[in-house]
This record gives structure tokens, sequence and C-alpha cells, in this order.
């Protein structure tokens, strides 16, 4: 029992360790993701805490798997390096009472990560194509734009630009805007309208549902670029229907169901794919988890990283055969019954082979 216990603590030290550095250099990359989103004016500022928060159950869930396998490499070669492992099996602490003691580890693992994948995850990709389509991603337009700086449209057809944003962001002062126009004598021409206004908001037109930017107390001017015939409007209010900047956020469709709605529709390659994906990456933190095991086995004093790289390679190609399977099963490459299960069958199979391999190494080493 005391064994166990320091085992135990071993391991889940260095999955914690482990799982929270790769957690963190994972989110850093999703924060500069939306970051960019944000300056470029395709989401508002208001929805970046929440976007951010809803990528960390995902991310957790795929950096479980890891976490474990690795925590269990460096733990188990560290006691193989200096000898403890050995001292450990002459007090009768042989492999299979390893491995059993690694599967539980494993398996309570595994069962936080089906929790995440099966209910959690699919929980926040419904609440995030639920944010990304709700007024308070489209309504505020102003909320994206960021004073001082000129923003072009996707399709370079409006340009804006604000010299200051209240606090509360729902007024802009000193408002600039850039309309192209086709020019109907010359096709081949855009004729432009700018307007000029002390200040700007933006409403819901009651009648269409439109997004519409109200200036104020201003100028606009319209014509053609090279030509004397400008036409000058003084004005009070003006509004502008400003077309919104797509945002692709959100993730495929199959991944905001639950679980029983993809049972239900299991004959769908997507759903069937999708199903597959969240029940494999529970299974691939049990298959990892044994893998580990025989990897981990050192001779004494030949250094606890020995077999960091090549378990690494094998976790890049184990984790990018199931992301080719995936995509061989939506396009109906694959049968569904196939499906996935055979890049887990692989890996098993390379378990197999590393721990026999590695028994012969122990005894020989004895």
């Amino acid at each position: 029992m005391i064994i166990s216990r320091y085992l135990t603590r071993e391991v889940l030290n260095t999955l914690l360790a482990v799982t929270v550095v790769l957690l963190l250099a994972f989110l850093s990359q999703q924060v500069v993701r939306y970051l960019n989103y944000v300056a470029v004016g395709k989401i508002a500022t208001n929805l970046l805490l929440e976007l951010v928060s809803f990528e960390i159950p995902y991310l957790l869930a795929l950096l479980l798997p890891l976490g474990l396998y690795l925590g269990i490499l460096l733990a188990y070669g560290r006691l193989y390096a200096d000898n403890e492992m050995l001292i450990l099996q002459m007090a009768g602490f042989g492999n299979k009472k390893l491995m059993r003691l690694t599967v539980c580890i494993a398996f309570i693992v595994a069962l936080v990560v089906f929790f995440l994948m099966v209910w959690v995850n699919p929980l926040i990709s419904a609440k995030r194509e639920q944010l990304m389509e709700s007024d308070e991603a489209t309504l505020h337009l102003i909320q994206t734009v960021i004073p001082g700086r000129f923003q072009a449209s996707p399709d370079g057809r409006h340009v804006m630009y604000v010299e200051k944003i209240s606090r509360d962001h729902q007024r802009a002062e000193n408002v600039f805007l850039a309309q192209a126009k086709k020019n109907p004598d010359n096709l081949d021409q855009n004729a432009w309208m700018l307007v000029f206004a002390e200040q700007g908001y933006q409403e819901k037109d009651p009648a269409s549902s439109d997004q519409l930017f109200v200036t104020a107390n201003g100028y606009r001017y319209e014509g053609t670029v090279g030509q004397n015939d400008f036409k000058i409007v003084k004005f009070g209010k003006y509004k502008i229907r400003i077309p919104q900047n797509e945002t692709q956020l959100t993730h495929e469709k199959s991944e905001t169901l639950t679980t029983l709605q993809l049972l239900a529709d299991y004959n769908n390659p997507h759903h069937a794919a999708e199903l597959q994906w969240r029940f494999s990456i529970s299974i691939s933190a049990l298959i990892l988890a044994l893998l580990a095991v025989p990897l981990s086995t050192v001779r004494p004093r030949q250094g606890r990283y020995l077999m960091l790289l090549p378990a690494v390679l094998i976790y890049i190609i184990y984790v990018n055969l199931l992301f080719i399977a995936r995509h061989w099963v939506e396009q109906g490459s694959v049968s569904i019954m196939m499906g996935m299960w055979w890049v887990h069958g692989i890996l098993l199979a390379l378990v197999i082979i590393v721990a026999f391999l590695s028994s012969r190494r122990w005894t020989h080493t004895l």
C-alpha cells in the first residue's frame, strides 16, 4: 500500500506538471489567435475571455492522455535510473503489480477524459455556437473597432476609422466611413461615399433586423475619384448598413450534438466519425499508459530521458493516424465498422512488442 501510494504520487505530480505546462502553451496560442480576430474586427472584445475559457476543457481533454503518457514515462524512468525500481522489485513489487497500478491510474484519467469528451465539450461547443450567433456577437460592431486605426471589411469595400470610443463601448467620436460603389456610368471604376461625423453608434433595424451604424452631426460626400461632381450633404443623423465580419470560430455541427444524438444517427459518416473520436481520446489514455510502462524501462545510470524522444515520436504518429482515420470515416473512404479502431489496434500491437522486448532486456540486465 505504501509503495502504491508512493508511485501514484510520483505519477500524478508529474502528470499535473506536464499537463499544466502543455495547457498554458496551447492556451497561449489560442489567446493569440483570438487577439488577432479582435485586432481585425472579427469578434468583439467583450467575447474574448469567454471564448478563451471555452478552450480550456477542450484542450484539457486532448492533453490529459499526453500528460499521463509523459508523466508515467518520466516518473518510472527516474525510478529505473536511480535503481529505486530494482529495489521495489526485490521487495515484491513486480512488473504485474506495477502494470495493475498503472491501469488503475490510467482508468481514472480516462474517465475524466471521457466525461469531458462525451458531455462537457459538446455542451461547450453548443454554447459557443449560440454565443457567436447571438446579438451580443453581432449587434455591437463598434466593439470590434480599434480607436485610431483604419479597419477594412473582408470584401475591401468598406473602411472605418474612429478617433475615440466611450468607456461603455457604445458610442464613437469623430467617425470616418468610406464605402465603394459601382459607378453606373463606368462599371470599371468605383464611386465612393465618404462620411465624416462627430458621433456614431449602432442599432438594429426593427423592420428588417439588419444592423445599422448611425452617424450624427456630419457630412456625406459622394462621387468618383478624379471628377469634380461630388455631392456634399450635411446631416443631423445618417444610418448606414455595414456588412458584418463573418467569424469562423464555430466548430463543426456534429461537435455540438450530444452523444445520444450521434448514436441515433450513427450511420451518418460525419456523426460516426465524431462519436468515434470522442471515444478514441478516452481509449488513447489507457493505451498510451500501457505503452509508457515498458518504454520507461532504462538501465541504471542510463538517464531518465533516454526513451523520451522515441516515445514522443510514437505519440505524434499515433495522433496523426487518428486524425487521418477520422477524416477517412467522414469522407466514407473506410467503413464505419472499421472506423478509427484500427489505429488503436496498431498501438496495442506495439505495446505487446515493446513490453516483450523490455522484459527480455530487463531480465538480461538482472
